[in-house]
């Protein structure tokens, strides 16, 4: 039962109520290292980035920069990666100008960035990505980059070259269009990793069926602490799945069932981005703590830092 049918009973406490699959008491919160797999930054976010990690006790971060013409935050990361090289894995930079196909300056320049050694990864290209509520708004509601791309093959032809890993994010609102696109694209190019953000904001059941079709897909739970309410056209959030707990922050049955059977392909990331991810940092990582507080220590340790490790070819300072 989820804590919201207890609104018909307003006297009884959800904790009391709900204490079979309530969140632990915070002394039973898993305190082990964390790898943040996802963060990016624009211009002037870096100040904020060593002491959030180090408050929140994260000690490894695979971060990238948001590319927009005014607030290009390339160089702050360049500058946290030189100060504190131990600290941080790369990405290369997220753009905000790709349509319909990659063109042939993206392909051209990610790969020249990889081959100079300043990056490990390829940092998030935004393949299906609904407009949200404190984000740019596009005419058609959604940024979308075809995955059966000319320009998407050549690059993943080049990663797969370079077992340099790629972020592609895709969210499920458009199942039947983008599903057997990526299971196409995930296909073609097995040797290449495919970091999925946000588990596509997916359910239990979709992300399932990603991960058994495709054994070179991996999943970040960024944002999965919590329900998807920010898209702005809400036929779209409706095709979203919900978080993987519920209201009282126990982990749901299915996504427990999933985590257990795929202990290897979920990774802990925070995705923050923007001033109000970054501001409260410390408190979604202590989320996460809880969260990964509910499984065995074996499991929590895989998906707090262990499998970020190995997707990222990193090791923890």
């Amino acid at each position: 039962m989820r804590c919201a049918a207890l609104l018909l009973a307003p006297f009884v406490a959800c904790a009391a109520v709900a204490q079979p699959s309530c969140l632990k008491s915070p002394s039973e919160k898993y305190r082990g290292p964390m790898f943040d797999a996802m963060a990016q930054v624009e211009s002037r976010m870096a100040p904020r980035v060593l002491p959030g990690m180090d408050q929140a006790g994260v000690t490894t971060m695979a971060l990238f920069a948001r590319q927009h013409p005014k607030r290009n935050g390339e160089p702050d990361v360049l500058a946290l990666k030189r100060r504190y090289p131990d600290r941080f894995v790369l990405g290369t930079p997220k753009r905000f100008d790709q349509h319909k196909d990659l063109d042939n300056g993206f392909v051209r320049d990610t790969v020249a960035e990889l081959d100079a050694g300043r990056y490990r990864f390829v940092g998030e290209i935004l393949f299906a990505h609904a407009d949200k509520a404190h984000g740019d708004q596009t005419m058609t509601g959604e940024r979308y980059v075809a995955p059966e791309g000319k320009n998407v093959r050549r690059l993943m032809s080049a990663l797969e070259k370079r077992a340099a890993p790629v972020m592609t994010h895709w969210e499920v609102y458009n199942w039947s269009r983008d599903w057997p696109s990526f299971d196409a694209l995930y296909a073609a190019f097995p040797g290449v990793t495919f970091i999925w953000p946000h588990a596509g904001f997916g359910s239990a059941g979709q992300v399932e069926t990603v991960l058994a079709s495709r054994p070179n897909v991996v999943v970040t739970l960024s944002k999965k602490e919590k329900d998807p309410d920010s898209v702005t056209d809400k036929n779209l959030q409706a095709e979203l799945g919900p978080a993987i707990v519920d209201e009282c922050g126990a982990i749901l049955a299915d996504w427990r069932g999933l985590l257990e059977k795929y202990p290897d392909r979920f990774l802990f990331a925070t995705d923050a981005h923007k001033d109000q991810r970054w501001l409260k940092y410390e408190k979604v990582v202590e989320r996460w703590r809880a969260i990964l507080g509910q499984l065995p220590d074996p499991l929590a340790e895989r998906i707090a830092w262990r499998n970020a490790e190995r997707v990222y070819a990193a090791r923890r300072p």
